[in-house]
């Protein structure tokens, strides 16, 4: 058992973060070195090159770490010097150079403490438990631990958490402490498992070994076989040669002897072809044992091999010297220590002396005080001055709040206006189109009495009725006629009352004018299609085209209102579009003659009807341009009066323009224009402020 032991001793504390070590992207990093990097950055590079190297390639390590010591120190860079003295003290661990190790760890922690590196202090200490506990001096291992615990606790730093656990638990084990020991290393199993990094097969050897002291053969070979896939995934040889000796320890215990000579030799092969000499003096010294009876020449040969990485560890004159580091160290705390006595002892007697000063100083002040008061009275009138500067600004700018809230008050009450209006102009139009619909119906119904009352001619004659009754009955019936012309105008008035009439719900909402202008563009043009389609001898065609700025930001409206505006506009275009058309075709029915003289030109006119948006400053503008007749310059200014159409009788309100006029300029503090050329077309802009 103190042969286990001892073996185990310098191994499981260097092998944390060992793996991670192995794994490094060394590549990577010399390829950063490439680069144009500040020395700082070069510095901490070289650092990490160093511990990439430091298992498999030491001497190269060795030379990494170095360079960064050296940079460090010319740029006088307390930190690179600090982390590339501990990564030298890491390395002269593992090759085995103990004294020139604790040495280098001093150094860089006195460095580390001078700035207040708490992470730098916290890695140190690590590795000076590492150091401790290679020596087989546990308790003074695991002080060191603490405090690494306990920085690492303080600086989240749940990897280094992790690591200082297994240490723990290792030295507890080497103490015979096995139940502290499976305590830590099942805390850091738990938090590696978590967070899936590299070091779950040494942990997993960990517990085995303390399954194994306890004689919990079975327990402790399933922990083996489980870190074996680990150390092989990861190419971890120093711990699978670890795992395997250990692995033959138990099927020796168990009397498996075939088992445990395989595992056994494969241990020192791995050992041998890595130049471990930890690894082989553990297991040169357990197959001496095994071949001691049996064949004396393999036990002997085995036991020099032994002997031989024992003298490269344990050299009396390296812990001669350790111990006298050791010495060395707690002299510098002594001293430290009674340094800072004597500091404190200093800082008292300054204190008087400043307290001294300070009352003098006092007196000097209260005479300055005295002199500084009648400046200050100058300074106090100049500050005020300003202040009343400020006032008559904050004046201004409250006397424009005022004027922009009265604004928002005038159209809020515009836009309750508008509401009543339409309400009242809703409730009148229901009045007036019952009374007009019976005129219309019993004007349509005389008409058809009228026509059953006329006289019809006998077969085989003509009979001509009275000329006074046929009169009559013309005159009537023409009469009749005209009765429902202007009943179905007065309808179609009122029917377009109520549709602007309609009231919306009022809450605006952030809406995209892009998707509600392509809506309602598509929207009327198939609905000029379909009145078009049946009934008329002229099938309605034309070109429609949305342009969008893809970076129109959406804006606070009403939809319902910003839609009902844009499809009078849109309709309206159709409509002129279609008009022109319609004159268009009928030129072309026109004589020869006509054709030559005017509709040549005509008859190339391609109807087109195109809506955009875009946006200036803080400006959303919307356009809708036609290709139509246009608008005569001489009733422009008559555009958007109520009640004012170009359109023939029955076909228009003259209230579509007004109603959207006063959704823009009046509800939304914007403006609507419009631009015509007559025989070109025209283009009706909205401008809405944005925000």
């Amino acid at each position: 058992m103190k042969l286990k032991i001892f073996a185990l001793l310098p191994l499981f504390g260097l092998v944390l973060g060992a793996s991670m070590a192995q794994k490094s992207p060394a590549d990577s990093l010399k390829n950063l070195l490439s680069q144009n990097l500040p020395d700082t950055s070069r510095s901490l590079i070289l650092d990490q090159i160093g511990r990439a190297y430091m298992y498999s390639k030491p001497v190269e390590a060795m030379y990494y770490a170095e360079q960064g010591l050296n940079l460090a120190r010319k740029i006088h860079f307390d930190k690179g010097i600090s982390r590339n003295l501990n990564r030298i003290g890491a390395i002269n661990r593992i090759i085995g150079n103990f004294p020139k190790a604790l040495e280098s760890f001093l150094f860089a922690l006195k460095i580390a403490k001078d700035n207040n590196d708490t992470e730098g202090v916290a890695k140190i200490y690590n590795n000076i438990g590492i150091l401790y506990s290679e020596q087989k001096d546990s308790k003074t291992a695991i002080a060191y631990f603490l405090k690494t615990k306990n920085l690492a606790e303080k600086l989240h730093d749940d990897y280094l958490l992790q690591i200082v656990l297994t240490n723990i638990g290792v030295d507890y084990k080497l103490l015979n402490k096995l139940d502290s020991a499976l305590i830590y290393t099942q805390l850091a199993y738990a938090m590696e498992s978590r967070k899936k990094s590299d070091n779950v097969n040494i942990l997993l050897l960990n517990m085995g070994e303390i399954y194994f002291l306890k004689e919990a053969y079975s327990s402790a070979l399933a922990q083996y076989k489980r870190s074996v896939p680990f150390s092989k995934a990861l190419s971890d040889d120093v711990i699978l040669s670890q795992t395997y000796v250990e692995m033959a320890k138990v099927y020796q215990k168990t009397n498996q002897l075939d088992s445990c000579l395989l595992y056994a030799k494969k241990s020192l092969e791995i050992a041998m072809k890595v130049n471990n000499p930890k690894n082989i003096y553990d297991t040169g010294r357990f197959l001496s044992a095994f071949y001691d009876k049996s064949e004396p020449s393999k036990a002997y040969y085995y036991f020099k091999l032994a002997t031989a990485a024992k003298d490269s560890l344990y050299s009396m004159e390296k812990v001669q010297s350790l111990q006298k580091m050791a010495y060395e160290e707690r002299e510098l705390e002594a001293k430290n220590r009674r340094r800072i006595e004597a500091r404190q002892t200093a800082f008292v007697s300054q204190v008087k002396i400043y307290s001294l000063a300070i009352l003098l100083l006092g007196f000097a002040v209260f005479a300055f005080f005295l002199y500084r008061n009648n400046r200050q009275k100058n300074r106090a009138n100049t500050l005020l001055h300003l202040q009343k500067q400020e006032i008559d600004i904050q004046r201004n700018k409250a006397e424009k709040a005022l004027e922009e809230l009265k604004a928002t008050q005038a159209q809020l009450i515009q836009k309750e206006k508008l509401a009543s209006l339409g309400e009242l102009t809703a409730g009148i139009a229901h009045e007036i189109q019952n009374p007009l619909n019976f005129v219309n119906n019993f004007s349509e119904l005389s008409i058809e009495l009228l026509d059953e009352l006329a006289p019809q001619p006998p077969e085989g004659g003509i009979n001509t009725p009275p000329l006074g009754v046929g009169g009559l009955l013309s005159d009537i019936k023409l009469n009749l006629q005209k009765i429902n012309l202007h009943g179905k105008r007065a309808s179609s008035i009122v029917k377009g009352m109520l549709e602007h009439s309609r009231t919306s719900t009022g809450e605006r909402e952030l809406t995209d004018i892009n998707q509600l202008a392509d809506e309602y563009l598509r929207l009327s043009y198939h609905d000029m299609r379909a009145k078009n389609k049946d009934g008329s001898t002229i099938r309605f065609n034309a070109d429609f085209e949305f342009i969008p700025d893809p970076n129109l930001p959406k804006v606070m409206v009403v939809p319902q209102d910003i839609g009902r505006v844009l499809l009078n506009l849109i309709n309206n275009a159709f409509y002129a579009v279609s008009h022109r058309v319609v004159v268009v075709e009928t030129l072309h029915e026109t004589s020869l003659q006509q054709q030559q003289s005017t509709s040549l030109q005509q008859s190339k006119y391609q109807p087109s009807v195109r809506v955009s948006t875009h946006h200036i400053d803080n400006q959303l503008i919307i356009s809708v341009k036609d290709n139509g007749n246009g608008i005569p310059a001489d009733i422009l200014p008559k555009i958007f009066q109520p009640f004012f159409t170009t359109k023939p009788t029955g076909e228009g309100t003259g209230l579509g323009l007004s109603l959207s006029y006063d959704v823009i300029t009046k509800g939304y503090g914007g403006t609507m224009e419009v631009i015509s050329k007559e025989g070109e077309g025209a283009e009706f802009i909205i401008k809405l402020p944005i925000g």
